[in-house]
């Protein structure tokens, strides 16, 4: 079962890039003892060799993620940023993406891994769930959202 607390949500973050967006919501994770500390290095490596970009409309968003190893809880953490920063598209790595809501998943088990990322490309495909999440006011809310979303709640 995957954790999402408003304590992981960070609302119009600034960063300066994805390496940046990764380690704060790795911190998070970390500080709720779901992952290890090296659980942001291990994600920031799997971001430059499999880049997790989607070009969703309206806003593009990016699934950072990381194998098994490490997690000792499932979890996300989500971040809304007050600018975009870039990310390289999953489809396409030679395409820059202006990413503005990142949801970063650490998962215990591979099977629950694919079971995840399924149901959140289901759920961005359809452009009026990213208004959605992109208007919520307050983390409780986002997390809430998240996880009636994934069928969690």
């Amino acid at each position: 079962m995957l954790t999402i607390k408003p304590e992981f949500v960070l609302q119009h973050i600034h960063a300066k890039d994805s390496e940046e967006i990764i380690q704060r919501l790795s911190d998070l994770l970390h500080e709720g003892g779901c992952v290890s500390s090296a659980y942001a290095q291990a994600t920031i490596a799997r971001e430059r060799a499999h880049p997790t970009g989607l070009p969703t409309k309206p806003c593009a968003v990016a699934i950072p993620h990381a194998d098994a190893e490490g997690v000792h809880e499932s979890a996300m953490a989500i971040a809304t940023l007050a600018e975009p920063v870039a990310f390289l598209n999953m489809a396409d790595p030679e395409e820059t993406l202006a990413v503005e809501i990142v949801l970063m998943i650490a998962n215990n088990s591979p099977q629950e891994q694919v079971k995840t990322l399924r149901k959140l490309a289901d759920i961005f495909c359809e452009p009026e769930k990213l208004i959605e999440l992109q208007n919520l006011s307050a983390p409780d809310q986002i997390a809430e959202w998240m996880k009636q979303e994934l069928e969690l709640a």
